[in-house]
């Protein structure tokens, strides 16, 4: 079926200020670097870029396409994603700077779910640089809690 991907938001890769999985990935790659005392894995999957930070039992992945979505998600089920189509590549290197932030917090933190409002879901919390990042569970894996699924 060859390599086609679908272009979220119209975006193709003959914008000058798009990047893709590829770039993504190389731009992961040196930001794990200063994590050596961590287990880094880096790779492309399904069309994104990836890298899980992972020490003992806890990991974290941070995942993107490129220019589109950016996400960390952590061995709980608790996640920090933003949807945006018109991420240009500064500004994709300084999310994806963050979410490895978030991620290396999160692995060599201590944070642990608590309960939040709403659907029996919860937040946790992860001091980032002396700032409080907070991470929630999506709507399915809250109802699978709820509903014991």
């Amino acid at each position: 079926m060859g390599e086609r991907r679908f272009e979220w938001g119209g975006l193709s890769a003959d914008r000058g200020d798009y990047v893709t999985a590829a770039e993504a990935l190389a731009m992961l790659e040196v930001l794990v670097i200063a994590q050596a005392d961590l287990d880094v894995t880096t790779e492309l999957r399904d069309g994104a870029a990836w890298a899980r930070l992972s020490r003992g039992q806890r990991w974290a992945v941070v995942t993107t396409p490129g220019s589109r979505w950016f996400s960390v998600e952590t061995d709980t089920g608790h996640r920090l994603q933003i949807v945006d189509a018109n991420t240009s590549k500064d500004q994709s290197a300084q999310l994806l700077a963050v979410y490895v932030d978030v991620a290396e917090a999160y692995v060599r933190g201590d944070a642990e779910p608590g309960r939040a409002g709403g659907i029996g879901g919860s937040v946790l919390a992860v001091d980032v640089n002396g700032r409080q990042v907070l991470l929630t569970q999506s709507v399915g894996r809250r109802f699978r809690g709820l509903f014991g699924r």
